[in-house]
């Protein structure tokens, strides 16, 4: 097993639910990390390694671009909508739906930079040094979009 597929394997749930509730459908986040694989795969299958420092940080990044590309060439909004039983992330309790819906729908409301960090740490399982790397911004202003962020959702929750 070469390194992209190792990562892509290692790191499936996180990428899966991450591109979910960025896309806000199962169908979409499965395909886009499927284009993932396959743009790693296609790109680095041949020396393996390429100059990338870290391979998660990169997958990252490049899931959230394909995951921007997707939802500028469909201009959508990022909305949720089960007709059937949600289970990309492995999410064991079935009523986590409504929850999942309004968190997508919360985090549709609080500037897209800060949702982008919120989701890259809670539901992509990154640390904030990770999400710091993958944006490539500095772990302070990650660290503060991602509390900013956090208040807004308070606020609109009250």
């Amino acid at each position: 097993m070469n390194k992209i597929t190792e990562l892509i394997h290692e790191n499936r749930s996180s990428l899966m639910r991450y591109a979910c509730y960025r896309l806000g459908d199962a169908d979409d986040a499965k395909d886009v990390v499927q284009d993932l694989y396959l743009k790693l795969y296609s790109r680095y299958s041949e020396d393996g390694s390429g100059d990338v420092k870290n391979w998660k940080h990169y997958a990252f990044r490049t899931l959230s671009n394909l995951c921007a590309d997707r939802l500028r060439s469909a201009e959508r909004q990022a909305t949720l909508h089960f007709d059937e039983h949600f289970d990309v992330a492995d999410i064991p309790d079935e009523d986590n739906e409504a929850d999942i819906t309004r968190i997508t729908q919360l985090l549709a409301t609080i500037p897209k930079e800060q949702a982008e960090v919120i989701r890259l740490r809670i539901y992509g399982n990154n640390s904030f040094a990770e999400v710091a790397a993958i944006l490539s911004l500095p772990l302070s202003t990650v660290k503060s979009r991602f509390l900013y962020g956090l208040e807004k959702i308070r606020q609109a929750m009250k």
